[in-house]
């Protein structure tokens, strides 16, 4: 009989301590987990998730994703895919869908954030 119970009580803490135990799921209150996506025309490129800080501007994970080119504080190269000027080609970026209306160097990123990069064609 005490074998069942020190085999049931082990159980039992085993179960507890399971229950308690950190999962890794739960996320820092400092750090915000942004969605990136590039994107040529209508064509999806890539997607990352990505985790910075805080307050931290747009261009702090889209670094942190790819190889980013700057000029002025204006994206011209994400990842090898480069902007065409001869073409009027240009990258462009939206925040949860709305049109960004900060550099990225300027624009704070939020928890939850999706912000979509296209490099468009903007003479239509």
């Amino acid at each position: 009989m005490n074998k069942k119970i020190v085999l049931v009580m082990g159980l039992l803490m085993a179960l507890l301590l399971t229950g308690c135990a950190n999962t890794g799921q739960e996320q820092d209150p400092n750090q915000a987990r942004v969605v990136y996506q590039l994107k040529s025309g209508d064509k999806k490129l890539a997607q990352k998730k990505i985790t910075v800080e805080k307050g931290s501007k747009v261009v702090t994970g889209l670094k942190k994703a790819w190889s980013v080119k700057l000029q002025n504080g204006m994206v011209t190269q994400i990842d090898g895919h480069a902007q065409d000027p001869d073409r009027d080609r240009y990258w462009t970026y939206e925040i949860n869908g709305k049109e960004a209306k900060k550099g990225v160097n300027q624009q704070k990123v939020y928890d939850q954030d999706k912000i979509v990069f296209t490099l468009k064609d903007i003479s239509q």
